[in-house]
C-alpha cells in the first residue's frame, strides 16, 4: 500500500507519493485549498491553536470569528 506525504512547495501544497529514498516526488497534486480547509476544520472543531518556531521567531495558528465575511480561500484581496 502507498504511504502518502504532504508537503509544500514554491507554489502550493502538494499530496502524492515519493520514491523510495524518501526524498523526492514519484507522484504529486496539489492540494492548497483542501489542506487550509482541512486545518481551519480541524483547530476549529477542535478547539485548538498550533504553535511553532521558524527563523528565530514564534508563530500560532488559530481559527477566530469575524463580524463578517471577507475574503474566502483563493481571493486575492
Amino acid at each position: 500500500m502507498a504511504e502518502y506525504h504532504v508537503g509544500c512547495g514554491m507554489f502550493g501544497i502538494y499530496a502524492g507519493t515519493l520514491n523510495k529514498d524518501n526524498n523526492r516526488w514519484k507522484n504529486k497534486t496539489e492540494v492548497t485549498d483542501e489542506a487550509l480547509c482541512a486545518v481551519a476544520q480541524y483547530l476549529l472543531e477542535h478547539n485548538k491553536e498550533f504553535r511553532f518556531h521558524y527563523q528565530d521567531k514564534f508563530y500560532g495558528m488559530c481559527i477566530d470569528e469575524l463580524e463578517e465575511s471577507g475574503t474566502d480561500i483563493g481571493d486575492e484581496n
